[in-house]
């Protein structure tokens, strides 16, 4: 039997209704108190994870600032991860969704937009707030996608929460290969290869490949719906433009991804003949080295890889 009420619904946080209910549109007066409860939630992780962190995380005092910060970030992602694919698996294929495409609500479909969109404030605001270590890249991610989730409380593309939600499912791995990297003798490097293989797998597959395809499904259903007495040319176009510039930032990533693996491939094969030089040079040349042979490949294949939700 497909969830329909929202478990939530009945939750009140103080001075949330008194300042941000008037100031809701759509269905979001229904359930702003969820996406304020989500941001705290994750914003008290985030804390949490910068106290405990010191104490329990190996590694986690020899890093830099900046990556301690990062570290935690990190922490929520892979929290996050978790909560938003157990509240959004009920969503799939929902029979009430399924109808309308476009203009379908229930409101448990709410309370899963809520967590999301909580989170992506939280992720805007705290790129934002190191903007200078991260970049902008993060920070634009988080705006758009907290831009496009707004817009669905009219509410517009519910049914559409949970395909595009689905796209951290190479977040965790994302975040794997972050923690690898930067912490020492964590894990393995065949358990690196093998992580950066899935990662690439999924990221391709799930961001690039079927994102595209539910990206035109969705413009599709958009261009149907134009008539409709319900359909926000402005809203629809904020979405649709956030969704074309999440794409393009997949794009972006998936190149530098792409990059690195290409970089890591070379530095495999150039460690394996510098071995093989070696051995013939021991062998014809009496242990002499051979002094001409060198690399120009950096020593390390990665620059920093930062995990969040799209």
């Amino acid at each position: 039997m497909a969830i329909v009420d929202d478990p939530l619904a009945s939750l009140r946080l103080p001075l949330v209704d008194l300042l941000l209910t008037p100031l809701c549109g759509g269905v979001l007066k229904n359930h702003i108190h969820e996406v304020v409860l989500a941001f705290l939630i994750y914003h008290g992780i985030y804390l949490i994870a910068r106290v405990v962190s010191p104490k329990v995380a190996k590694g986690y005092t020899s890093l830099k600032y900046k990556d301690q910060i990062d570290y935690c970030i990190h922490v929520v992602s892979m929290i996050q991860c978790v909560v938003i694919f157990t509240l959004m698996t009920p969503l799939f294929n929902h029979p009430d969704l399924s109808k309308d495409r476009v203009f379908g609500y229930v409101p448990y479909g709410g309370l899963v937009l809520s967590f999301a969109l909580g989170y992506f404030i939280w992720d805007a605001l705290i790129s934002l707030a190191y903007v200078k270590y991260f970049g902008p890249g993060f920070l634009i991610h988080g705006v758009i996608s907290s831009l496009v989730f707004g817009v669905a409380f009219q509410p517009m593309i519910v049914y559409y929460c949970p395909i595009f939600l689905l796209f951290e499912v190479s977040t965790p791995f994302l975040n794997l290969r972050w923690f690898g990297n930067k912490i020492p003798g964590l894990v393995s490097d065949n358990f690196k290869m093998i992580n950066n293989i899935i990662l690439i797998i999924l990221f391709f597959f799930v961001r690039i490949s079927y994102g595209l395809f539910q990206a035109f499904k969705l413009f599709t259903d958009f261009y149907h719906a134009r008539n409709d007495e319900r359909f926000i040319w402005q809203f629809a176009m904020v979405i649709v433009v956030g969704n074309l510039g999440l794409n393009l930032l997949n794009f972006f990533w998936f190149s530098k991804m792409l990059k690195i693996a290409v970089i890591t491939i070379r530095q495999m094969i150039n460690k394996e003949t510098k071995t093989d030089l070696l051995i013939d040079n021991d062998n014809d040349n009496g242990g002499a080295p051979i002094t001409g042979y060198r690399t120009n490949l950096p020593s390390q294949p990665a620059k920093r890889g930062k995990a969040r939700s799209s």
